[in-house]
């Protein structure tokens, strides 16, 4: 019904509509057909045929001629035009195909290249605030979560009064679950506790008492933690590909020097 109507409208014949239906513009359609069903014009015949102005003609002609459709000889120093046989529109349509895919080859390469601003983007520093027992375990969490090798130094022997042995344990089961690596510098006073939680994943060195401080540094992934260790703790997390770098270069350098 749809299609019967437009082509009242713009008193369409089918072919015109078929054709339209496969690309062609509206002019493009009239001067093909009438070209069809004269076999071969010149450019005055399709002008009468048409009706329409012959700078339309010629240019849709030459349309047609870029598509494949249509080509032509010199007669008399007259070009007379005819229509190509009918394989011409499926390899014009095949053309177009080629086109399409080019362009959705295109199309991913620029999704691909957007994604990559994006990330860029997303790489930005973020600061994120913990505060207290439940805003550190949702910090812990999150080193689960990277599901990667982490490194730590500080940690005094107040974290494990805070959060509590329970805590620990749990967490470190889950850690060792997922094969989790991790290398700690702690501060001197956590040797008996150290020893509880040592194994292939767990390594921990220490720190000579002087270093004994309330503060904790964790790096993992594209993140660095610094918790203060005071009555209410508090932790503020960044995530910085460049920061977390350079913090685990300043951790090689303190493993180094620390003890066993």
């Amino acid at each position: 019904m749809t299609i019967f109507i437009y082509r009242i409208i713009f008193h369409m014949t089918m072919e015109e509509s078929l054709l339209i239906r496969l690309g062609f513009n509206r002019n493009e359609a009239k001067v093909y057909i009438a070209l069809l069903r004269k076999g071969s014009a010149s450019a005055g015949e399709l002008i009468k045929a048409t009706e329409f102005h012959r700078n339309i003609v010629y240019d849709n002609l030459e349309k047609l001629i870029n598509k494949g459709l249509v080509s032509y000889i010199l007669e008399s120093k007259r070009k007379i035009f005819q229509a190509n046989p009918s394989e011409a529109i499926s390899q014009m349509l095949e053309k177009e195909q080629e086109s399409l895919d080019e362009k959705k080859r295109i199309s991913d390469a620029v999704k691909k290249e957007v994604s990559k601003l994006i990330s860029m983007k997303e790489e930005n520093q973020e600061a994120t605030i913990y505060r207290g027992i439940k805003g550190l375990k949702v910090l812990f969490k999150d080193t689960l979560e990277e599901n990667d090798d982490y490194y730590v130094f500080g940690a005094p022997k107040s974290s494990l009064e805070m959060m509590g042995s329970a805590f620990w344990a749990n967490y470190n089961l889950k850690r060792e679950e997922k094969k989790i690596v991790i290398k700690m510098i702690f501060n001197e006073e956590l040797r008996d506790w150290s020893r509880l939680i040592k194994s292939k994943i767990t390594r921990v060195r220490f720190l000579p008492k002087r270093f004994d401080s309330l503060t904790e540094t964790v790096i993992y992934g594209d993140k660095v933690a610094m918790i203060i260790w005071t009555e209410k703790p508090l932790a503020t997390l960044i995530r910085d590909k460049n920061l977390a770098a350079a913090y685990k270069q300043y951790f090689d350098i303190l493993w180094a020097q620390a003890k066993e």
